[in-house]
């Protein structure tokens, strides 16, 4: 009877996590289609009237004033202008890949992760508390212990890789 109660418990766990999957999946997945095709990248009118001043402003006059007095530079201070210019240009990140963008969006992936891993944890105490008993553990609960401890690992990669991609994304 314990063991009935026990994996149906899980099952049921099991049935409600990749159903809640499935459910967000979908989600995900109409949202993304209900939505306009991707921009070209280049600013409408009104997003660049809500953003902040595309022109540069112009220098202070006191600032043009000290410009103008001081006397030119050297070539030796050219070049090494140029070689700073270069770092800070080779400094800047490159814009994340769409993959990496539709990583970052992965926000489910953690608590089905820890969901996972509790299920795996207690299915392991399950086994190890059967094993005391005389009668053994049938087969397939191992089977299925060892499919959510896989499933829980691979999960907390993709969380993992989400985060990661996040970390890029808010970096650029």
């Amino acid at each position: 009877m314990a063991y009935f109660l026990v994996m149906g418990g899980l099952a049921l766990a099991v049935c409600f996590t990749f159903g809640w999957a499935v459910w967000r999946m979908l989600r995900w997945v109409f949202a993304r289609l209900g939505r306009r095709a991707p921009s070209t990248g280049k600013k409408t009118a009104s997003r660049a009237s809500k953003g902040r001043k595309t022109s540069p402003r112009a220098p202070a006059k006191g600032a043009a004033r000290a410009a103008s007095k001081e006397k030119a530079p050297s070539p030796r201070a050219n070049a090494a202008a140029e070689k700073g210019a270069a770092r800070r240009d080779k400094a800047e990140p490159s814009p994340p890949w769409r993959l990496t963008v539709a990583l970052a969006s992965l926000r489910g992936a953690w608590p089905l992760a820890v969901l996972l891993g509790a299920l795996y944890g207690g299915g392991r105490l399950v086994a190890h508390g059967m094993v005391a008993r005389p009668q053994h553990a049938p087969d397939a609960f191992r089977q299925l212990v060892e499919a959510v401890g896989w499933g829980a690992a691979g999960l907390l990669g993709v969380a993992v890789l989400g985060w990661l991609a996040t970390w890029r994304c808010r970096r650029q």
